[in-house]
């Protein structure tokens, strides 16, 4: 079993990477993790639903077939930690080779990503910018497997 964060962009944003990279080596202790950047479309702002297209479009391509896939968006399911750590752990023991949960770029996903995704995972009721929410997933992460092996980390 296989994790993953798939987003679009952060790659110039240092306090991003550098958070990153400590929850990158937190997340390997218990089990294979990657984060995979995606580079924003190269489309001006004012062509939003095109750069949302494009860069759903980009993601797609890097899930495969047997993939589990997650999408962050407000939109989604809200789970607290235990909930979201249950449902992880249902995915790892179900047999799945790679969990892959997903960011989006500052546009959201297209239709046909929600539409790939087999659940979409609400971080907050608010609109988050999509580096705070590839932060927030990071910890996320973090906090449910730390539930999964009860590691102290969770207080609740």
């Amino acid at each position: 079993m296989k994790l993953a964060l798939l987003t679009i962009g952060g790659h110039k944003e240092p306090w991003l990477l550098e958070l990153s990279a400590e929850y990158e080596r937190k997340i390997r202790h218990f089990v294979p993790f990657e984060v995979i950047r995606q580079k924003p479309a190269k489309l001006d702002r004012s062509s939003g639903s095109a750069k949302r297209e494009a860069e759903s479009q980009t993601l797609l391509k890097s899930i495969a077939k047997e993939d589990l896939v997650i999408l962050c968006d407000e939109r989604g399911v809200p789970l607290d930690s235990l909930r979201f750590s249950n449902r992880l752990v249902q995915a790892f023991e179900r047999g799945r080779q790679r969990v892959v949960v997903v960011v989006g770029g500052a546009f959201g996903a297209s239709e046909d990503l929600r539409a790939r995704a087999d659940w979409i995972w609400s971080l907050s009721p608010l609109v988050l910018n999509h580096h705070i929410a590839q932060a927030v997933a990071l910890e996320q992460l973090y906090r449910a497997l730390t539930i999964w092996r009860n590691i102290p980390y969770h207080n609740e």
